[in-house]
């Protein structure tokens, strides 16, 4: 008897965490759900995944150097961003939505495989800290995105600066 009901107590502790994981995930907005898309071209390094997030008129605060205007300009940085960090991984540590705008705080981790910024790949793998806030449009997409990296604190640990 005991056995029975410690496994009753078990299956409805469990029916009732995998409940609550999927209102979870059913109840994220369309917003937030794009959003993750948006990240996912940086891990899976295939850009036409921003075709169904950003408009065609898309506007980067501030602009990455060498970054062409518009989600086509975005776009033809994603392979050497690839070639350049290899195995990235974003972690998407919190959404908040606010009427037209998402904000994402994550972490970004890779390995500098080619050079960065003037400094040659070391091979070292690293962390960085980023906070973006995504504005969308009426038709869903986003049409602006501003953005802050710690890519000094990167540097640092890809080794730029060692001697």
């Amino acid at each position: 008897m005991t056995i029975t009901r410690r496994a009753s107590i078990f299956l409805a502790a469990t029916t009732t965490a995998m409940m609550l994981i999927a209102n979870s995930a059913a109840a994220e907005s369309a917003h937030k759900q794009k959003i993750r898309l948006f990240y996912d071209t940086f891990v899976t390094g295939n850009p036409d995944l921003l075709d169904q997030v950003l408009a065609e008129d898309w506007v980067n605060v501030p602009t990455n150097p060498g970054q062409g205007p518009g989600r086509a300009g975005f776009k033809a940085m994603i392979p050497g961003m690839s070639a350049t960090f290899t195995n990235g991984m974003f972690v998407l540590e919190d959404m908040i939505e606010e009427g037209n705008k998402v904000v994402v705080r994550s972490t970004y981790s890779a390995t500098q495989a080619g050079p960065f910024a003037g400094f040659p790949s070391k091979g070292k793998d690293f962390t960085i800290m980023t906070i973006d806030i995504h504005e969308f449009n009426d038709e869903g997409m986003v049409v602006r995105t501003w953005h802050l990296e710690d890519w000094l604190g990167g540097l640092f640990q890809m080794g730029a600066f060692d001697k």
